[in-house]
């Protein structure tokens, strides 16, 4: 099959599609199959009539048609990626005559294509960069919490409950407007008191109670509960607490560093632990400043995004969104309504979200052509192992579905882009930061020890389709 391009105006093209015989025979004879195991024809069992039997039944003009429906989707996107052309919406489609099993088949697709950004200044143009060095409050904090990991629990019988305090309790549930509360009963279990595990009214009626203590209390389900049948209903809770046990920290000195890691001594683990913390701030510091830089080059840009592309961008941001607060259990409908909003709003709230990336991937795109900058093949071949490695198929087969279906030259194109804001960052001048106004908030507030950076970055995302527990001595 030959596919040949021709640049219109509006960033569009007109593919000149030619579909050799043999395909349309292909396509042809796979719908004569179709259609034999579905007519019936006197004399001859199903599935066993000869084709012009077929043909007479009905009609060589319907077997072209219903093979030329099926086979156009795939033939347009078989040119497509021939052509290797990025189409943002439908095409429209024309042909002057119809299918010939000896002659082949023509046809012709104009489509809009991405539009290509026009560069302004792009190298070397100058953005904030912050310098932070990590506190020692910081260090003695991730220090804490390794400590916690390595604590024990002992058993408390001189004193009543108190948050933090670990207790083994049973408890069970009734709904007050009568029946038992569903999941609402167990034994043997212990809580941590003050983490919201459960209810914050029911963990506050922990407090104050003794080891073999029994209550009772009631407690109303908050208004935005997950479980909807659930809210605003009042649970009386029968509980017997049965045991209390506090943490046990270990001493922070030599013997614990050697317990809890690699290093002999206290101060090697407190260096260790320091440079990590570093290593992150300077992780989310280069994704700021390669931010800054993006924003720079995007502004310095002259590019007009088609609303078809910054629709398709918010509906695709919506999508993961939605799959990400799934996977935490939470349904996309229930989101909404908890938020008091419908997925229209949404849509329109990430709408100028959507339209700022894609604008900066048309400026990536822009600085590939520009430089000539190609995706690393290591690169590649790592995505592509992954997938591999998931789906349990080999890395050649992977690659060759890839390459049928449009994905591999997606990833190349968003490896190229990675490597492109790699350049516009290593060939940026980093400012100071502007010091914040009095009294404003602080930009250079800096992660705790333990959480994940949450500074906003340029990311950009490459898709192919296709703990220690704590320890508990003997009671």
């Amino acid at each position: 099959m030959t596919a040949t391009v021709t640049k219109l105006e509006e960033n569009k093209v007109r593919l000149e599609v030619e579909v050799p015989a043999e395909k349309v025979r292909e396509g042809v004879e796979a719908k004569v199959r179709e259609l034999r195991k579905q007519v019936r024809v006197p004399g001859f069992r199903p599935g066993k009539a000869p084709r012009r039997m077929i043909e007479n039944h009905v009609g060589r003009d319907y077997i072209y048609m219903e093979a030329l429906q099926e086979g156009l989707p795939n033939w347009y996107s078989e040119a497509v990626i021939d052509a290797d052309i990025r189409p943002i919406d439908r095409p429209e489609i024309n042909f002057e005559e119809g299918l010939d099993e000896k002659e082949g088949f023509k046809f012709s697709a104009t489509v809009p294509v991405r539009p290509k950004a026009k560069l302004g200044e792009y190298k070397g143009v100058e953005a904030p960069r912050r310098e932070v060095a990590v506190e020692d409050e910081q260090v003695e904090q991730s220090l804490s919490e390794l400590r916690d990991q390595f604590a024990t629990l002992a058993a408390v019988e001189d004193r009543a409950a108190k948050e933090g305090d670990f207790v083994v309790i049973d408890f069970k549930g009734e709904l007050l407007t009568g029946g038992a509360l569903p999941g609402g009963d167990a034994e043997d279990y212990m809580l941590e008191i003050g983490q919201g595990r459960l209810l914050k009214d029911f963990e506050d009626n922990l407090v104050g109670m003794s080891a073999d203590e029994r209550k009772q209390f009631a407690v109303t389900f908050p208004m935005d509960y997950g479980e909807e049948s659930l809210r605003g209903q009042s649970v009386l809770f029968r509980v017997h607490l049965k045991e209390i046990k506090e943490k046990d920290l270990p001493e922070l000195d030599d013997d614990f560093a050697m317990e809890a890691s690699e290093f002999e001594t206290l101060e090697e683990l407190r260096g260790a632990m320091r440079e990590q913390l570093q290593e992150r701030i300077d992780a989310q510091i280069e994704g700021e400043f390669r931010g800054a830089v993006l924003d720079v080059v995007a502004a310095n840009a002259e590019v007009e995004v088609p609303d078809v592309m910054i629709e398709d961008k918010a509906n695709e941001m919506v999508r993961s969104f939605e799959r990400n607060m799934e996977a935490r259990g939470i349904k996309a409908e229930q989101y909404y309504q908890i938020a008091g909003m419908s997925r229209e709003d949404f849509l329109r709230q990430v709408r100028p979200d959507a339209e700022d990336t894609v604008k900066k991937e048309l400026v990536l795109d822009a600085v590939v052509e520009a430089e000539g900058l190609e995706a690393d093949p290591h690169d590649v071949e790592h995505e592509i192992g992954h997938v591999a490695e998931d789906t349990g198929r080999s890395v050649e087969d992977v690659k060759e579905t890839m390459r049928e279906n449009g994905t591999y030259a997606l990833l190349l194109e968003e490896l190229a882009r990675a490597k492109a804001l790699e350049f516009l960052s290593e060939n940026a001048k980093a400012t100071p930061m502007p010091e914040e106004p009095e009294g404003g908030s602080s930009e250079e507030a800096q992660p705790e020890s333990g959480e994940e950076p949450q500074a906003k970055e340029a990311t950009v995302e490459a898709t192919v389709e296709t703990g220690t527990t704590t320890k508990e001595e003997g009671k």
